[in-house]
């Protein structure tokens, strides 16, 4: 099995990655090899095979993952300790957490993960279109500085997504959304696809967002979930029924 899975440098005490789809998995009824989501058309016992091969390369145990209900929105939830293990937040679009070893984890096939990190704490933030204008990046840094985060220490890693090469949109519905963000995020944001017509760059409003708030953007992967070459990503807009990857990150108890 040859999942993609990239570390995303954060610092402090904390460790994430990204994964991906495997390129050379035999072809599969439901979902592509890597497919980490049960939302989507799966078989169990490969979506139990993938969780766990992911699990073993991350020192992480899958039943512990906390996955999001994501709906396109602006709440964040919170993993306290006494949250049971595993435990699946409803309708929010973040994570955050100062409890050590409890996976954060983002599901998406187009959309932006992004996985943040500071002194005792981390989170973990699905940013779609709608997530971007209505201000989930902001939310998830303010539910850090509830925790006791100076924004300042917040480092974020944001994995791969689909890119303003091929994010076309009707101009309309495009201006729409940019006319609701702060100037210097509209004009990251504003793009063009490879054959010309609009387009959003969603991983470039995030870096914007995130700089904007005051936090540090350690890393980002380059690439796009649509057209990367070598067939490393799943983009829903290629195939809504191939699966989702996920962006995870967990805070280490101190040795």
């Amino acid at each position: 099995m040859s999942t993609v899975i990239e570390e995303a440098p954060l610092g402090h005490d904390a460790r994430g990655w990204f994964t991906g789809r495997d390129p050379q998995a035999p072809e599969r009824p439901f979902a592509a090899g890597g497919n980490l989501s049960h939302h989507r058309p799966h078989r169990p016992a490969d979506l139990a095979s993938d969780r766990a091969h992911v699990g073993r390369l991350t020192g992480t145990e899958p039943s512990t993952w906390h996955f999001m209900q994501q709906v396109h929105g602006p709440e964040v939830g919170t993993i306290h300790s006494r949250t049971p293990a595993g435990a699946q937040l409803r309708d929010v679009d973040a994570l955050v957490t100062t409890e050590a070893d409890r996976p954060l984890l983002v599901q998406v096939a187009d959309c932006v993960p992004i996985l943040l990190a500071a002194d005792g704490a981390v989170g973990a933030v699905h940013a779609g279109r709608r997530g971007v204008v209505l201000g989930i990046i902001d939310a998830a840094i303010a539910a850090l500085e509830r925790l006791g985060v100076a924004t300042e220490r917040i480092v974020a890693a944001i994995g791969p997504a689909i890119g303003g090469c091929c994010y076309e949109l009707p101009i309309d519905e495009r201006d729409r959304s940019l006319a609701s963000l702060p100037d210097e995020v509209a004009t990251a944001a504003t793009a063009t696809t490879d054959w010309g017509s609009p387009s959003l760059d969603l991983g470039a409003a995030a870096v914007a967002q995130l700089t904007a708030a005051g936090a540090t953007v350690g890393s980002r992967v380059e690439a796009c979930t649509w057209c990367d070459p070598d067939d490393r990503w799943f983009s829903h807009r290629a195939d809504p029924t191939a699966g989702r990857q996920v962006g995870m990150v967990l805070r280490r108890a101190s040795a």
